[in-house]
């Protein structure tokens, strides 16, 4: 289990607040690691945790419903004329327990990604799951704890000047909601 003590995002869950609007930097490069800054901090960002709280008594369940979490991506300034993302912004590299949330991707002024995080239920990592037989049916059990699940991707971006398509490391973005008591 991942063991993040304070996530770096709290998703609230209340009438009146029940999303989040964050901002990153990412600075993509042709050969070396690209680089995510979150809320323009000079050092660049390893993980980015999100948690996503529950409703605190039955009125307030439907309001998990609504919640979201919103990243505005831009590619850093120093960079942004020689660089655009391409096709969504992202490639999807993993499926973990990935239907316990959904994620949307829209490409703005080329050189914007907003990436939404929506729908996210308990966290479960599911036990049973075989990613290596895609042609059978199978039976998964949800785990005793919910976890944060990695969001496996890539961005996707197209450096202006060769023409040439780079993706990115996975910028290791997790989530997590936990179960109801």
């Amino acid at each position: 289990m991942n063991d993040i003590k304070t996530p770096n995002i709290e998703v609230q869950c209340k009438p009146d607040n029940y999303f989040s609007v964050k901002t990153l930097t990412v600075l993509p490069h042709t050969q070396e690691n690209w680089l995510t800054f979150f809320n323009h901090e000079a050092t660049p960002t390893e993980e980015l945790s999100v948690y996503f709280n529950n409703g605190s008594d039955a009125h307030l369940k439907s309001i998990e419903k609504k919640q979201y979490l919103e990243l505005i991506i831009n590619i850093d300034p120093s960079v942004a004329d020689d660089w655009e993302f391409y096709g969504n912004g992202v490639e999807y590299c993993g499926a973990d327990s990935n239907c316990q949330y959904n994620i949307s991707t829209l490409i703005m002024d080329d050189d914007t990604l907003v990436l939404r995080i929506t729908q996210v239920e308990p966290t479960y990592e599911f036990i049973g799951a075989d990613k290596d037989n895609l042609d059978q049916v199978i039976e998964v059990t949800e785990g005793q704890e919910t976890e944060y699940l990695p969001i496996s991707f890539r961005y996707t971006a197209k450096h202006v000047p060769s023409g040439k398509i780079y993706m990115s490391q996975d910028p290791k973005i997790v989530v997590r909601r936990p179960g109801t008591l």
